[in-house]
């Protein structure tokens, strides 16, 4: 008899199959693994009971957690293990914990080596890191946190189980967190944060070098390219990535259709309809049928200078920014000031928020700040087919000059951006007739407008790519 697993693992990528053959050979157990596809199927012969317990004890030890990971199966049945040895290529992992052991133990011969490499996941080849990155134990703007001492995270943040799982598995993402100890607080500034456990051995090394001198978190600007992920509910995706997710195939020349179709052949349908919210690609509907693919709705780059003027042309939204400019004389002044500088819609937000260093982050943290039910109702409407920035705008303003709360407010937005998002895929659905719904972008980024999507729509069963990042940056 022997023992059958098949382990589900969201992406093509061949090495947590290769950590479970690693696993049979350092135990002993007659064993296989093979994958195909998105299904791992490890047979293990029941010949040998000692073999077993040394295979289970391995595991238990070694086998790192993957974001990947999805449903098993167990049986036992009449089967031999094949023959065939499992191979995996190298890939840009975080140092297993076999790889933390060698360079953390003081007893082990590679303590402190940072030449240590990854080879414990049947590779032939291996992955070496060249990171340049610098940490520090002082806070500059916008920095990332190193998490250096992983005993002490629920001391210093507010996090879920499935929080860190995340944080300490083998791909190692990037997660916002809320931050709970107050010197942290005070340091940074900031009541949200975005956190990381040590990622390569660079990173390792450094962690425990601040360990040992008594520090918990070192600040660090983070290279472009590594895992940012969103956490909602049991809801886990890449938000950007160039290291762990896969790639995207040349599909379509246009960025935004290429992703769409790319997300399209994953959720294998061939019908569906898309909905991109993005800050680099803008807010777009995209649709693919049997006619081809094309953006069904595209909105208009936003324009604040444009934006101003329109409202200055109706009569009852020029008193509105008459009495904006009244009350909030700075906030008119700034607005004027960045005329000139093609500020985005989010950064005009947080402006006219009166937020501190405003741009999409802080606009996004302070609704976080809101922990109620209900939002208000901000006007994300259309105006002759294109999207109407200022009726949004000047309902923005009136809730302002209502003395409503910033975080309230903030989180109002991004709650309405789902409700527009809903009701312009269901208008798309009774148009097209098509009911695959398939959405990405950075804004997603925001757990309100996560949420609020799969609060409302969730009977359309909307669909994110658990193996593609919902985003790519926009190259300058």
């Amino acid at each position: 008899m022997s023992i059958v697993q098949n382990i589900r693992f969201k992406i093509e990528h061949r090495y947590f199959a290769g950590f479970l053959q690693a696993a049979i050979e350092e135990s002993g157990v007659r064993g296989s693994v093979e994958q195909n596809d998105k299904t791992i199927t490890m047979i293990l012969s029941e010949e040998d009971p000692a073999a077993l317990e040394r295979f289970s004890a391995y595991t238990q030890k070694y086998l790192p957690h993957s974001i990947f990971l999805g449903e098993i199966t167990t049986q036992r049945i009449e089967i031999e293990p094949k023959a065939e040895r499992f191979h995996s290529p190298a890939y840009a992992l975080a140092p297993c914990p076999r790889c933390l052991e060698e360079i953390t133990d003081p007893a082990s011969e590679r303590y402190l080596d940072d030449t240590v490499v990854c080879t414990h996941y049947a590779n032939d080849e291996v992955y070496e890191d060249q990171d340049a990155t610098y940490f520090s134990p002082h806070y500059n703007g916008n920095d990332t946190v190193l998490l250096c001492d992983a005993s002490k995270v629920r001391e210093l943040f507010l996090v879920t189980d499935e929080e860190i799982k995340a944080l300490f598995s083998i791909e190692k993402p990037t997660l916002k967190v809320t931050v709970k100890d107050e010197e942290l607080k005070s340091l940074t500034g900031k009541k949200f944060l975005r956190l990381k456990a040590p990622y390569n051995v660079k990173s390792v090394l450094a962690a425990l070098n601040a360990k040992e001198s008594g520090i918990a978190t070192l600040f660090f600007d983070e290279r472009e390219g590594e895992p940012d992920a969103v956490l909602v509910q049991e809801h886990l995706h890449m938000i950007y990535d160039n290291r762990i997710s896969a790639p995207l195939e040349p599909l379509h020349e246009d960025a935004v259709l290429n992703r769409f179709l790319n997300i399209r052949k994953e959720a294998g349908v061939s019908e569906a309809i898309g909905a991109y919210l993005s800050r680099g690609h803008g807010v777009s509907f995209p649709v693919v049928n049997e006619f081809g693919v094309k953006k069904a709705i595209a909105f208009q780059e936003f324009s604040l200078r444009q934006t101003l003027e329109q409202m200055e042309a109706d009569s009852r939204r020029k008193r509105l920014l008459e009495n904006f400019a009244e009350r909030f004389p700075e906030t008119a002044q700034k607005l004027n000031e960045s005329l000139n500088e093609s500020i985005d819609l989010f950064t005009t937000i947080a402006l006219i928020l009166g937020l501190e260093e405003p741009g999409f982050e802080v606009l996004s943290d302070k609704s976080l700040e809101f922990h109620g039910n209900g939002g208000l109702k901000i006007d994300m409407q259309f105006n002759e087919g294109d999207f109407d920035y200022a009726a949004m705008i000047g309902s923005i303003m009136s809730f302002r000059l209502a003395g409503t709360d910033a975080h309230y407010l903030a989180y109002s937005i991004f709650e309405a951006y789902g409700d527009m998002v809903v009701s312009v895929l269901g208008q798309l659905k009774r148009q097209f007739k098509i009911d695959s719904f398939l959405l990405m972008g950075d804004l997603f980024a925001n757990s309100v407008l996560f949420s609020r999507i799969l609060s409302k729509f969730q009977i359309s069963k909307p669909y994110f790519s658990d193996r593609i990042a919902l985003d790519g940056r926009v190259k300058n």
